[in-house]
């Protein structure tokens, strides 16, 4: 692998790396987000009569609002699994360029090869 190659999957990597830590954002803002959500929601539904915490979360859950961002919750959770994914193979990759790397190093001493 040449370096300029080599620069090339660096600088990919930090791609991924840098879009892996936005969508760990993302999904962490969703996730604390939902709970807020929630306990807004169920207060909108305390006010509106509902009595018990069950019966508010109950109406809450129910909410489109509720439903809109569980499904912005699990868009998220697609994309950084794509990113952990995207990020894994670069790193397979890697590991696979530097045992091939070893491997020649070691060759090249059993046969006496200077470079």
């Amino acid at each position: 692998m040449s370096d300029e190659h080599r620069e090339k999957q660096i600088h990919k990597l930090r791609e991924i790396g840098e879009k892996h830590a936005e969508a760990k954002q993302n999904l962490a803002v969703l996730e604390f987000g939902r709970q807020i959500l929630l306990s807004e929601l169920m207060k909108k539904y305390m006010v509106g009569g509902e009595k018990t915490a069950a019966g508010q979360e109950r109406e809450a859950r129910a909410d489109p609002e509720y439903k809109k961002h569980i499904e912005a919750l699990g868009i998220a959770i697609s994309e950084e699994a794509k990113w952990a994914w995207e990020k894994k193979i670069v790193d397979i990759n890697f590991e696979r360029w530097k045992t091939q790397m070893i491997n020649q190093t070691i060759e090249r001493k059993n046969y006496n090869v200077k470079d």
